[in-house]
């Protein structure tokens, strides 16, 4: 857990800055879903020392990342029909990723987006935009002349379930926040008066199906690729709360292939775990380091829903649920307490001052995690 908190730049130590460091964040962790309501505040902010919001508006509106969810909503048969919108609203609790837009291709991989299986507005907005492509919500309104509000929850919908996104962030903070501006009815039926310019919503960018430009049908290679830089070494259990995993037994086939290329090195890096492991060279070189440098006692705090949270996975005992205001405190890489459902829970045996210590760490916001504990007692005091 030390190497991975360094590896991911959750370490203080080694914080990414700018809007490069963003970048590079996202391109570490895309296809990875974290709850909405974390993924900016929580997640980016912890790997960020100067993480701005205006960063990742100008890498969304500049077309070098979008938002959305990945992974395959489920069909549910509902009745003798398929019903292929699984969740019916868009919330904080909703999982969603940041992906470069170049890397959707084979994130997503072959996909359908048509309307079969769709009724009422979310049938006509995917109708829409499968004939006009990327719209603002003005124009969808008027093409399939429904209420604002009626199209725009079909909108969220159908982000839920993973068919559409929207270029900017703005819609999406809108959306987490509850200030999402609406249109004003002013015509007749209650619709918007397309006249009227100063009723338009303003600054929210067009929505979009969320598909890949060229689908790749073999995405082993690239999954593999993905989750080494992810995690520097994989193993099965290492990759249990991620939603871009793929089947072991091919991720094995494509890592001996790079091995055998010189590319990853296979072995036993990690004790405790059964079967082969893959790692990046740099990767088992930071483990030697991370395994070589002595205990240094800072605490360092992360979001149940970041994918460090391996509680119970990497570590022996409880399992810290990835829920949307969920945390916990590692110490060493040891995790020692956790907030979950607003109680706290002690998850090792730590002596009384190191437990308040720890506690004292939960308590302060993401992006002063990591602190060294006499600034912590400072703030505290």
């Amino acid at each position: 857990m030390r190497f991975l908190l360094r590896w991911q730049h959750v370490d203080s130590a080694v914080r990414l800055q700018g809007e490069g460091g963003l970048l590079a964040a996202i391109e570490q962790l895309q296809g990875f879903e974290s709850a909405s309501g974390a993924l900016e505040n929580e997640v980016l902010l912890s790997r960020v020392s100067d993480y701005s919001p205006v960063m990742l508006d100008r890498l969304c509106l500049g077309g070098e990342v979008l938002w959305g969810r990945v992974s395959f909503q489920a069909s549910e048969t509902q009745n003798g029909t398929v019903s292929p919108l699984g969740r019916t609203a868009f919330s904080r609790t909703t999982p969603i990723t940041m992906v470069l837009r170049d890397s959707l291709d084979w994130i997503l991989g072959p996909t359908g987006q048509d309307a079969e299986g769709l009724t009422g507005a979310t049938k006509e907005v995917v109708e829409f935009l499968n004939k006009r492509g990327a719209s603002f919500l003005s124009d969808i309104v008027s093409a399939t002349e429904r209420l604002p509000s009626d199209v725009e929850e079909a909108l969220w919908t159908l982000a839920a379930s993973g068919r559409v996104t929207v270029d900017g962030v703005e819609a999406l903070r809108g959306r987490l926040g509850g200030t999402a501006r609406r249109l004003r009815p002013n015509g007749r039926n209650g619709r918007p008066n397309s006249r009227s310019n100063q009723n338009r919503r303003r600054g929210y960018s067009r929505w979009s199906l969320l598909e890949p430009f060229d689908p790749v049908d073999d995405r082993s290679e690239p999954i593999a690729r993905q989750l080494l830089d992810r995690y520097g070494v994989i193993f099965p259990e290492l990759l249990a709360r991620d939603a871009l995993t793929y089947r072991w037994r091919d991720l094995v086939r494509v890592c001996r292939r790079l091995e055998a290329r010189g590319e990853i090195r296979g072995g036993r890096f990690v004790s405790g775990f059964i079967g082969e492991q893959f790692a990046l060279p740099e990767a088992v070189e930071l483990l030697r380091k991370t395994k070589n440098a002595g205990p240094d006692g800072r605490f360092i705090a992360i979001s149940a829903c970041d994918p460090l949270n391996l509680a119970g996975i990497l570590s022996p005992g409880h399992k810290v649920p990835a829920v949307l205001r969920n945390r916990l405190v590692f110490r060493d890489g040891v995790p020692i307490v956790s907030m979950e459902n607003g109680s706290v829970i002690e998850l090792t045996n730590a002596s009384p001052d190191i437990m308040e210590r720890a506690k004292v760490t939960l308590s302060v916001p993401i992006s002063h995690a990591g602190y060294q504990m006499d600034k912590l007692d400072l703030v505290t005091l």
